[in-house]
């Protein structure tokens, strides 16, 4: 199975199992998280810039309702939150590491919690245990960045540090510390619902597309192959007639454009019902596979296409080639089908397959037609089959026919 099918089963198991937990099975989590890295550290990136900023500028609140902290506050706001959380930010984005990226998050929300603390721990005013509804808008901001489980951990540390803090710091309503430690309960519960709720938002939409992109590809996979089907012989898997004709159109105008000379080599397969009738259909296939393949062996140019126009019949078309090249393709190919040696019981000559071969070149002018080509290289194999077959014939720009003799005869 490859590794896209292998992918798309994963998808479709979660699916249909679901994920009350936020985790994917491990391959599909470490993709998830990883096709989501570069956005959230863009994101998470900018965030904490803004989160040092904003955390710098509670220092009005340290003036006005703790200002025997103000120095202090200032100090650490500014000497030890900044500088921490923009060395993170830093390491974030040079290692890129996307469970390390969410974990960082809530580090960052946890350090401000506990700096936050040290500095209301340092306040000799009454209205320090005010403050700690600050700690609230740490938690909201964190949580709004932050995946499920990260964000879990920050709310029992954060939970914990309250809960110190209203035992430790004084509070002279006697209401307060109990009042600021039900509301950070309250909107930690609410926070964790709609982070939980956006993250298998974002998870469930991340499946379906995936799911979607895998139906994508197969149905490009089988359009693929349905048009390589259109335009390939099942039995030979060289180009058919259609896509012959459709790429012999194309190269003649790009020929013709360019003034480049093309040829056009036609292979009949002497005898070759004959040999049907003495070995069997069955073994004619296989010979029409062979001849295939030894066609494709000869001509390994880019551009070139080999094709079968149908029963024992096949063309090789060359582009921006001169004749001298093309008749000593077609030389190759004769030799080559023969060199095979497949026997061939029902032939009059040769007792092995062979194969008679026309060739014809061209310059196109304007007003040519790609059909000259073809009845030149046609009329060509015609005079290779006439004076006795297995060998090549061609034509070249002063419309001569000229053949290479079979092995043991003399020119013609």
């Amino acid at each position: 199975m490859s590794v896209e099918a292998e992918h798309a089963e994963r998808v479709e198991q979660t699916l249909a199992q679901g994920f009350p937990a936020l985790s994917f099975p491990a391959a599909l989590e470490t993709h998830f998280l990883a096709q989501a890295e570069g956005s959230r550290r863009r994101a998470i990136t900018e965030a904490g810039l803004a989160a040092v900023l904003l955390f710098a500028g509670m220092v009005v609140a340290d003036a006005l309702l703790t200002p025997d902290t103000v120095k202090f506050a200032l100090a650490v706001r500014l000497l030890v939150f900044g500088p921490v959380v923009l060395v993170g930010l830093a390491v974030l984005n040079a290692l890129r590491i996307p469970w390390l990226t969410e974990w960082l998050i809530v580090l960052a929300g946890m350090f401000a919690v506990a700096l936050t603390a040290l500095i209301l721990l340092q306040a000799e005013g009454r209205w320090a245990v005010a403050r700690l509804v600050e700690i609230n808008i740490i938690v909201v901001y964190t949580c709004t960045l932050a995946r499920f489980w990260p964000a879990l951990a920050l709310a029992v540390f954060t939970m914990a540090m309250q809960l110190g803090l209203a035992s430790t710091l004084p509070d002279f309503t006697g209401v307060l510390a109990i009042n600021t430690t039900l509301l950070l309960g309250a909107v930690t519960v609410f926070t964790l619902y709609g982070n939980y709720t956006l993250e298998r938002d974002e998870r469930m939409a991340y499946l379906l597309a995936q799911r979607e992109q895998a139906l994508q590809d197969a149905l490009h996979t089988s359009h693929q192959q349905l048009a390589r089907m259109a335009r390939t012989d099942a039995l030979t898997e060289v180009a058919n007639r259609r896509h012959a004709e459709d790429f012999l159109a194309q190269t003649w105008a790009h020929a013709q454009q360019r003034q480049v000379p093309m040829a056009l080599v036609m292979i009949d397969i002497d005898h070759f019902k004959r040999y049907n009738d003495h070995h069997g259909h069955l073994s004619g296939d296989r010979c029409l596979q062979a001849v295939a393949r030894a066609l494709g062996a000869c001509s390994r140019r880019a551009g070139d296409l080999v094709a079968r126009l149908g029963g024992e019949e096949f063309v090789l078309i060359m582009n921006d080639v001169d004749h001298a090249s093309a008749l000593s393709v077609a030389q190759r190919i004769q030799a080559s089908v023969q060199a095979l040696g497949v026997p061939h019981g029902g032939s009059p000559g040769v007792p092995v397959v062979t194969v008679s071969v026309g060739v014809a070149s061209m310059r196109p002018r304007p007003g040519d037609d790609a059909l000259l080509l073809m009845k030149r290289a046609d009329d060509a194999l015609y005079a290779a089959k006439a004076q006795g077959r297995n060998r090549v014939c061609d034509m070249g720009g002063d419309g001569v026919i000229r053949c290479t003799p079979a092995a043991g005869e003399g020119r013609a």
